[in-house]
């Protein structure tokens, strides 16, 4: 059975791509919320580079290079699709590469980086690798820097098939607390702002069959320090 990671670097994450296509000429509002909650904050800081974990097309990103002035955008996606599309669109502003996050080499191309966003990726990372995965991005944020984190905020633990791959173990892992929990356990990240709502708000998955705990989410702004 193949690792999860490259499940989605074979196939899966170019079959979501192709699945999920809407007008990318429009940065859709249920990500730009995602930003706008923590716009008034981060508006204040000197944000040069940004990194985003899953960054699909690179909209996302680039909207967040324009409205926090930085130099420089740069996002890992393990859809070649999605990355092909983002370069045509982004790439003045924003280096696209094809990868997942537990991938050491593809990390040698980003430099430290001021904010990093990690928008409904971290349940779908292998839990074999999603120590790896964490150690990477922490790596890659700097002292006092920003991490922005979107995830399900279940009330016990949950692993759910992906209802898309028929013939590989594919889970998306909820965990108490969401994965935010992880980064705070450390000791080096504090809770600048957060909040959390309900799937029904955003409508984010498509599933109608989970019950309301498990679709409840949590958007959160962490720094980097120690207090």
């Amino acid at each position: 059975m193949k690792n999860q990671d490259q499940v989605y670097l074979d196939k899966e994450a170019d079959d979501f791509y192709k699945r999920n296509q809407y007008d990318f000429d429009h940065l859709p509002d249920f990500k730009k919320e995602l930003i706008n909650n923590f716009s008034s904050i981060l508006e204040r800081k000197k944000i040069n580079n940004i990194l985003e974990i899953g960054c699909h097309i690179g909209d996302l990103l680039n909207h967040c290079v324009k409205t926090f002035n930085a130099k420089k955008g740069y996002g890992i996606e393990p859809s070649m699709e999605a990355v092909e599309e983002g370069k045509k669109r982004f790439s003045e502003k924003c280096d696209l590469m094809r990868g997942v996050a537990a991938q050491d080499e593809i990390f040698k191309k980003v430099p430290v980086c001021d904010l990093v966003i990690v928008n409904d990726v971290f349940c779908w990372i292998s839990r074999a690798s999603i120590l790896r995965s964490i150690a990477n991005i922490d790596e890659h944020i700097g002292d006092n820097g920003y991490l922005i984190i979107r995830d399900f905020l279940p009330a016990r633990f949950i692993r759910n098939q992906n209802r898309h791959v028929e013939n590989d173990d594919v889970f998306c892992h909820k965990i108490i607390g969401s994965h935010v929990e992880i980064f705070k356990q450390i000791g080096n990240y504090q809770v600048v702002s957060s909040r959390v709502f309900s799937d029904t708000n955003l409508e984010l998955t498509k599933a109608t069959d989970y019950s309301s705990s498990e679709n409840r989410w949590i958007d959160v702004l962490l720094q980097k320090r120690w207090e």
